[in-house]
């Protein structure tokens, strides 16, 4: 999991240093060989060009010369966030050649499955966690089963094509889900929230509620009531609820689903 969280740091790095070696020759044309020095603060600031190995610079007017002294300023920016991203790129390399092939987590899975019978791991691996998440029992909800018309690529019977939306994105993203399993909320008694989700890196559940009729005023009324139960309850949008909505002019889209499942669950 961690090799996973810094290959995502590294890559966010690599975009950044690719901007800045893209940007750096515009700023580098501007005074070549001079960097910003300013004196002063607030209303009494002055700001000079200053070469390499001189004291004393060239002064900049605000007036004349503010676009000159912001190119300054954005060079040396440039040149000290390369730097830095550099630094902090070949620490992430070495970590990643020294990262061992095997995790503490997986050890269980270098033993045979007779073996692995007989092991109580300390912590369970991505895969046994997923398992033993995925195979906890419920009570499946009969209620109104009538309007599950609509199939799943897993082969649920769900109530909406976009519930069908969600569902097979989840399963094509590999992510462990459970439909419409009970939640006790004491303001309500046991719901069926739409999705429970798994975010398997953070080892984190979350339920998931879709609202597909907000253009009826009177489903808009219930949207809310229940929305606030859920935070009475602890359920908090953006933290371990998810939420999408869609009415008649605005429909919920695949890249709407797949831009929610990236925020919270990959």
């Amino acid at each position: 999991m961690l090799k996973e969280v810094v290959e995502e740091r590294r890559q966010h790095l690599l975009m950044l240093l690719r901007k800045c070696e893209k940007e750096a020759p515009a700023y580098n044309k501007v005074m070549p060989g001079c960097r910003l020095k300013i004196h002063g603060a607030g209303k009494y600031v002055s700001y000079y060009a200053l070469e390499k190995g001189k004291r004393t610079g060239k002064y900049l007017s605000k007036k004349t010369s503010m676009e000159m002294i912001r190119k300054l300023a954005m060079k040396d920016y440039n040149e000290k966030l390369q730097g830095q991203l550099r630094k902090e790129l070949a620490v992430i390399d070495k970590f990643v050649k020294s990262y061992p092939e095997v995790t503490a987590e997986e050890v269980q899975n270098l033993y045979t499955q007779e073996m692995q019978k007989l092991i109580i791991p300390i912590e369970l691996s991505d895969e046994a966690y997923i398992k033993a998440w995925q195979e906890k029992e419920y009570v499946i909800n009969d209620k109104y089963k009538e309007h599950c018309i609509f199939t799943t690529s897993r082969g649920e019977r769900v109530r909406s094509k976009s519930e069908v939306l969600i569902a097979d994105t989840l399963y094509r993203e590999k992510i462990p889900y459970h439909y419409e399993k009970p939640v006790y909320v004491s303001t309500m008694g046991e719901c069926n929230p739409d999705f429970s989700v798994l975010n398997v890196r953070q080892r984190k559940e979350y339920i998931w509620e879709h609202f597909g009729m907000m253009s009826n005023p009177d489903y808009v009324l219930c949207v809310v009531g229940k929305l606030q139960k859920y935070c009475m309850e602890g359920y908090y949008p953006g933290q371990n609820l998810i939420v999408t909505f869609e009415d008649e002019r605005h429909p919920l889209t695949p890249d709407i689903i797949q831009e929610t499942i990236r925020a919270y669950l990959q």
